[in-house]
């Protein structure tokens, strides 16, 4: 009886919390053996997260915010890499959705070599709540030059929710 008291009121002070993950679709950039400036790194992504959904199917109250726990990205095919991130410098993730400002969410600077797998730095204490709400988008900005040859990756996103 106790434990059921003490959930019941953790989940009243917003305390309780769940992940939800995500993941990205595969990308390919345009190989170049001129190395020329990376004109892309991300095509804008939607992060399809129903948070009215997942706070459903886990039972709890609404969310009260949202925030990015991780993001990475992988070589692709994963068995046999079609090559690693050297060709990029660093890389900014941003979030956007209708009516709000596009904000940082993570980034990596500068982006380790040798790597056919990359976990980027989250920014703290952004709220995705609204933007989930709003048909939040992701995209990138990256420094570098572009692979010599095709390079595909894809990605994984987990966010929590607070309820």
């Amino acid at each position: 009886m106790r434990a059921i008291v003490l959930l019941l009121a953790v989940g009243g002070c917003g305390s309780l919390s769940f992940d939800v993950e995500q993941n990205l679709a595969e990308q390919r950039i345009q190989g170049s053996p001129l190395g020329a400036l990376l004109p892309s790194f991300l095509n804008p992504i939607p992060l399809s997260i129903d948070v009215k959904s997942e706070t459903q199917k886990q039972g709890t109250g609404p969310a009260t915010s949202a925030n990015l726990k991780s993001l990475g990205f992988a070589a692709t095919p994963h068995a046999m890499p079609s090559g690693n991130f050297d060709f990029v410098d660093e890389i900014h993730i941003s979030v956007s959705a209708s009516g709000l400002p596009a904000k940082e969410i993570a980034t990596l600077k500068p982006v380790p070599k040798g790597q056919t797998t990359i976990d980027l730095t989250i920014v703290p204490g952004v709220d995705l709540l609204p933007y989930l709400n709003a048909g939040a988008t992701i995209s990138a900005t990256a420094s570098g030059h572009q692979p010599s040859m095709d390079f595909t990756f894809d990605g994984h996103v987990t966010v929590t929710i607070h309820v």
